[in-house]
């Protein structure tokens, strides 16, 4: 069953004016005006029509990951130094990187990786290879899928690969996810 007190609560959130819902259901503004002030009860088949034009709107208002990606990936190889590493992170502003063999992700490094390897104080970070210290691999999306999917992975790891076509084509961290609020 329909809650009618969220139309108005809906339509808003999706930025839609009564006129412009009331064209995309198919009924009349008035309408619209009618339900939203609780001033008439409706056919259910007028609130169905509502409904769905509001959830058509809603769903075509979901990004995806492709649109909110850092198209740039910016990696280490397994066989290069942590040194090499920090310093990426430190040029691109990234507190984690994608371990890159061949074009697959083989690992991730993190800057807490780096700094519990600090911790253990197992000499120069140079000496350090990548490969030896990764941990396991970012989970990658498919660009198509929602944002919603990939936050609740974000809780969880701190990136997510996206692949377009069977390929690597991008990267969504937690930044990329707060820029689009």
């Amino acid at each position: 069953m329909y809650d009618l007190r969220k139309i108005g609560k809906i339509r808003k959130r999706l930025g839609l004016t009564q006129k412009r819902l009331a064209a995309l259901a198919g009924v009349s503004q008035s309408l619209i005006a009618k339900i939203e002030s609780g001033k008439i009860d409706p056919a259910y088949s007028k609130v169905v029509q509502i409904m769905a034009a509001l959830e058509e709107k809603q769903s075509r208002e979901k990004k995806t990951l492709e649109d909110v990606m850092t198209e740039k990936i910016i990696s280490v190889k397994p066989s290069d130094s942590v040194e090499k590493a920090v310093r990426f992170m430190r040029e691109g502003d990234i507190s984690q990187i994608p371990v890159l063999d061949a074009g697959s992700c083989v690992g991730s490094l993190s800057d807490s990786s780096i700094m519990e390897l600090l911790s253990e104080a197992r000499g120069s970070l140079g000496d350090v290879m990548v490969g030896d210290v990764m941990a396991e691999s970012f989970p990658a999306l498919p660009s198509t899928s929602v944002i919603d999917i990939a936050a609740d992975i974000l809780r969880h790891y701190p990136a997510v690969l996206v692949k377009k076509n069977g390929r690597l084509a991008g990267i969504v961290t937690k930044a990329d996810l707060l820029r689009t609020l």
